[in-house]
């Protein structure tokens, strides 16, 4: 018996010996031709068809499902197809082409600044400073007068306003929006008496102050060809005129402002006072508006609009006087 128990020890041994090895020989058989196969695929052979996944394991899909075009294989076979699903999505961020545009900052120092004060002879010294116009033309608005100006290159510009009213504000304003006021008091204009001419556009109304019995042309007579200036005003002699406006624009406002110093004059009598259109080729044939305004003692007297149809341009040179648009000014003795 014991002999049979150690003969049946060793056989059993030698069958598990014998089983391991036939198991690990057939491991390594497999494990080399899974590296054969996978040195195949590499070197470029493609699967014929594709391995589908477990349900479980599949890509989640959003916003339902797109198949690609359909691919053939490699191997000949056109009906063997690869089909792989393609995965949508959708941004929440707003595209970068649609983005509001982010505005310019503004130009520092760019702000129109304007100052007046009181002057001789009721007159505002207006003074502007807007160096980002330099240029422009600016538009002047003082009571219901209306004026337009270039401002030089400098970006900086001077003019005397007659003041239409004591408490005195000015407007001035660009194309593009830009705007300055000021304001002062005249207590002066009381002593004063003026009659108010304005149109737009070029070739427009002249203005005509014949003093005292003076005829055209006469030291007496005071009109854009001879204005004077506020020193005329020295001891009550007689008045002056300004014009406002710039001439060589094609649309624009001007202005003439006759000035008498009713207050302290050494002198009594009529000043005539009339206004006259030369027919040119700007005017000719056109409308003319002109509006007229009188103030006695710094009030406002009286006021017309005058609307006026040119004669056309074979009256080129011909001077049309414009009745009824301005009255006369009695000098009494103060």
């Amino acid at each position: 018996m014991p002999i049979l128990k150690h003969a049946y020890r060793r056989y059993a041994l030698s069958f598990v010996t014998v089983s391991m090895a036939i198991c690990i020989g057939f491991a390594m058989q497999t494990s080399e031709a899974a590296v054969l196969a996978h040195d195949e695929v590499v070197e470029g052979s493609k699967p014929t068809s594709a391995i589908p996944l477990p349900q479980d394991l599949a890509a989640p899909q959003m916003l339902g499902t797109a198949s690609l075009p359909s691919l053939p294989s490699d191997h000949g076979h056109g009906d063997n197809l690869l089909q792989e699903p393609v995965l949508l999505a959708v941004a929440d961020d707003i595209p970068v082409g649609i983005l509001p545009t982010e505005e310019s900052p503004p130009r520092l120092g760019c702000t129109p600044v304007m100052s007046a004060e009181p002057a001789a002879g009721a007159l505002i010294d207006v003074r502007l400073t807007a160096p980002c116009h330099a240029g422009d033309t600016v538009m002047f608005m003082h009571e219901n007068l209306m004026f337009h100006m270039l401002l030089p290159q400098e970006g900086a510009l001077k003019v005397l306003i007659p003041a239409l009213a004591e408490a005195a504000e000015v407007r001035a304003s660009f194309a593009n929006g830009d705007t300055a006021q000021a304001t002062t008091v005249v207590d002066s204009l009381a002593f004063y008496d003026r009659v108010v001419i304005s149109w737009m556009g070029q070739g427009g109304a002249e203005l005509h102050a014949r003093e005292f019995g003076a005829a055209y042309g006469e030291a007496g007579h005071v009109w854009r060809g001879q204005p004077r200036d506020v020193g005329a005003l020295a001891g009550g002699e007689g008045g002056f005129l300004v014009s406002l406006g710039n001439s060589d624009l094609s649309v624009a406002g001007q202005a003439e402002v006759y000035t008498f110093p009713t207050g302290i004059s050494s002198q009594v009598g009529d000043v005539k006072v009339s206004v006259e259109a030369e027919v040119t080729e700007a005017n000719c044939g056109k409308a003319l508006k002109v509006q007229s305004r009188a103030l006695r003692q710094g009030r406002v007297d009286d006021q017309h609009d005058l609307e006026l149809q040119m004669p056309d341009c074979s009256a080129i040179g011909e001077f049309l006087v414009l009745k009824n648009l301005v009255e006369d000014l009695t000098i009494a003795q103060n």
